[in-house]
């Protein structure tokens, strides 16, 4: 169905492990369990360091698949991961008393920033495919890249030269009135924490404990790099971010129960983490548990990124299908906000009456989409694409139950009760007037380029494009589908069979949009292997209705 929710055994468990962290850093918070100190800035080097190369390694990844997708929505993805890399790499490398000695401003404030740079790229992500961002972003991507590249490179030389003002690690600290504080000490206010209200550490004038374990006296922080300890940055660091993440939680925890893809759900979990570990990093007390929770979510959320592509890339082969799967998946959430509950309940209603094309419908608009966007159509032209596709076999609901789950081929009879849904269609939506330009799509998608096709014999240009572009993705999707009667056929074997209509069934041009879309596609996995078991059917099946094989198989 069109807006069949997952089963709740198949969310919860996720849900639950969204959430635990949370569930966890509260326990600690109110005691319940203990937030021991484990002050150990070596580990945090070290966990800090393999979070930025896991998330660079990520954003390598994206900036592969932006050079080839082209779409703005791919270069804010992979500037979100170059950015946190980047600046949390910062966070890591400026460690008191590892490459630098004493305490910095800088350790605290870029693991705020961050987060704060990652969750405004993100969010960006799922905006829609505007031709603003289209001509912006994407015909500049090279130059976009460049820049931010710029941009982060100077953060580093920066802190790292202020960093080092105070000594390399190894020299003798300068000391302030002799202050030093024991380990056992170190740390932030039990409100808010020391990331919240300055340093992570404390402010320069904090004695901090070295690799070996000892505290050590500070060195007073630069006059000039003071605001980046200020409460009032912290605040509004914390609060964009949380809310960013928590908006990019809830857009892709959408999209994940309408299409429960690995891909999915690894991004609205990863996106869950980084906002806790907002949480953590602004609330905790340096060195105790809670505060770990942080750099341990941090790193958790990239990770869960990673094995959510790596299982998708199994099934696609490309990684630019395993992206391109996710932005049709976003555009078409986004396209389908618009739709009233009416609509959304009669396409259910269609699909309802027959058990074997459950889910054509939303097959069908998916496979639409994306030989739209290989057409080069705007988004407007997808938008009423995606209507037209979606309420294609709106004109179904009438069919007899009877005919639709016969169990063999039908009588001509029948065949002619099942050719008057594209009318029927066309009558049910004309009267809504916001549904006026998706009607050519309705009402033609089973016309033939020879004029040999119904409801009104159109031939060639005269046929609308979106119907045009339905027919192929409508027959592919039945071919390869299971009907009652006949079995599925491969991928490879639709798409001989569509190609042979090329040129008197189908347009030629939509036909090789759809060989480009399932070159890239996770559908052809497994095509092989089920060869033998479609081919022994298949001889059966092109027995049905002849004189129009293809074109019955999609009804």
């Amino acid at each position: 169905m069109v807006e069949q929710m997952p089963h709740t055994r198949r969310w919860l468990p996720w849900a639950g492990m969204a959430v635990a962290p949370f569930v966890a850093f509260m326990l600690l918070r109110e005691g319940v369990l203990s937030d021991s100190s484990f002050a150990a800035p070596t580990f945090h080097f070290f966990i800090v360091s393999l979070t930025s190369l896991v998330a660079c390694f990520m954003a390598g990844l994206l900036v592969i698949a932006a050079g080839q997708l082209r779409d703005a929505r791919v270069v804010f993805l992979s500037l979100a991961f170059l950015g946190i890399a980047g600046i949390f790499a910062v966070h890591g490398l400026t460690t008191p008393n590892q490459l630098f000695e004493g305490a910095n401003p800088w350790v605290g404030f870029s693991a705020r920033l961050s987060l704060l740079v990652g969750s405004v790229f993100f969010a960006l992500s799922t905006l829609d495919r505007s031709r603003l961002l289209q001509r912006i972003v994407v015909r500049r991507q090279a130059f976009v890249t460049t820049c931010f590249l710029i941009g982060l490179a100077a953060y580093a030389t920066i802190a790292f030269t202020d960093s080092a003002s105070g000594g390399i690690a190894g020299a003798e600290p300068p000391a302030i009135a002799g202050v030093t504080v024991p380990v056992s000490a170190a740390g932030g206010s039990e409100y808010g924490g020391s990331e919240y209200g300055g340093s992570e550490y404390g402010s320069r004038a904090d004695a901090l404990p070295s690799a070996s374990g000892t505290s050590q006296p500070a060195v007073a922080p630069a006059e000039r790099f003071a605001f980046l300890q200020s409460d009032k940055l912290s605040w509004v660091t914390t609060i964009i971010s949380l809310f960013l993440f928590c908006v990019m939680t809830v857009h892709y925890g959408r999209l994940y129960l309408r299409f429960p893809t690995p891909l999915l759900l690894s991004i609205a979990l990863s996106s869950a983490f980084l906002m806790q570990a907002q949480l953590s990093m602004s609330f905790a007390t340096n060195w105790r548990v809670s505060w770990w929770e942080y750099h341990v979510l941090m790193l958790a959320s990239f990770v869960v990124v990673f094995v959510g592509l790596a299982m998708e890339y199994k099934q696609s082969g490309t990684l630019h299908g395993v992206v391109a799967g996710l932005l049709v998946r976003d555009t078409i959430d986004q396209l389908q906000r618009g739709y009233t509950d009416v609509i959304v309940a009669l396409v259910n209603a269609v699909e309802a009456k027959d058990v074997y094309t459950r889910g054509h419908t939303q097959r069908v608009t998916e496979l639409a989409i994306q030989v739209g966007e290989q057409l080069r159509l705007q988004n407007d032209r997808l938008g009423i694409l995606a209507q037209a596709a979606m309420l294609h076999d709106i004109g179904k609901i009438g069919v007899p139950d009877a005919i639709l789950n016969k169990p063999g081929a039908l009588t001509d009879a029948e065949f002619d009760i099942i050719k008057e849904h594209p009318v029927r269609g066309h009558d049910i939506i004309k009267e809504v007037r916001s549904l006026q330009p998706a009607l050519g799509g309705i009402r033609h998608h089973h016309e033939r380029l020879d004029g040999a096709g119904y409801p009104d014999n159109l031939a060639g240009d005269a046929i609308p494009l979106d119907a045009r572009i339905i027919a192929v993705a409508d027959v592919f999707d039945a071919l390869t589908s299971a009907r009652s009667y006949r079995q599925a056929w491969t991928v490879s074997r639709a798409l001989e069979a569509i190609r042979r209509e090329a040129g008197h069934g189908f347009d030629p041009v939509c036909v090789n949009a759809l060989e480009r879309v399932m070159s890239r596609s996770d559908r052809m996995v497994g095509s092989i292997e089920s060869d033998r078991a479609a081919n022994s059917a298949a001889q059966s099946t092109n027995e049905l209705h002849p004189s129009m094989a293809v074109q019955t198989i999609a009804d």
